[in-house]
């Protein structure tokens, strides 16, 4: 029997520890702190999670072109959507998108509070739909999404029967 994921992806499990990988204040520039963005109690996030963050004058765009947004944090810096752990797996993040295993992001150290949840969904689902994310993000940036090369008829092949 197959079981949902339960916390941060793979990769963060994996370099827990280790140093300048991943999890808090690891790697994070001089100057800087790294902390995971926490979600609120009352909704749970049974996948896992990961955060995808673009610059504070792009995230507005992106917001416009989702037909439904999960959690949301911001600073003056930038906007993070939490998406299911794994998302990166099948989408090739665009360079103007930051993906976060794990949701841990750099902060400046000096006096700044870091993101704070903005954005609370209208359900109890923290989630926003990565494949909806992605495609919003390509839109507002002016870039086609690129599927790794395969287009939806290469994914069902035909039989020549």
């Amino acid at each position: 029997m197959l079981r949902p994921h339960r916390g941060p992806g793979l990769l963060a499990r994996f370099t827990r520890g280790l140093p300048g990988l991943s999890g808090p204040g690891r790697g994070a520039p001089a100057g800087q702190r790294g902390e995971r963005l926490r979600l609120p109690p009352a909704l749970p996030a049974p996948l896992g999670y990961d955060a995808v963050g673009v610059s504070a004058g792009l995230g507005l765009r992106v917001r416009r072109a989702l037909p439904r947004t999960g959690c949301v944090f911001t600073d003056t810096e930038r906007w993070w959507w939490i998406v299911p752990a794994q998302a990166d797996v099948g989408i090739a993040w665009s360079a103007v998108a930051r993906y976060s295993v794990g949701a841990f992001v750099t902060v400046p150290r000096a006096a700044h509070p870091g993101p704070r949840l903005t954005h609370w969904p209208d359900d109890d689902v923290p989630y926003t739909h990565p494949v909806m994310l992605y495609i919003a993000l390509c839109s507002a940036v002016g870039i086609r999404p690129d599927w790794g090369g395969s287009t939806p008829v290469d994914a069902f092949p035909v039989s020549s029967r």
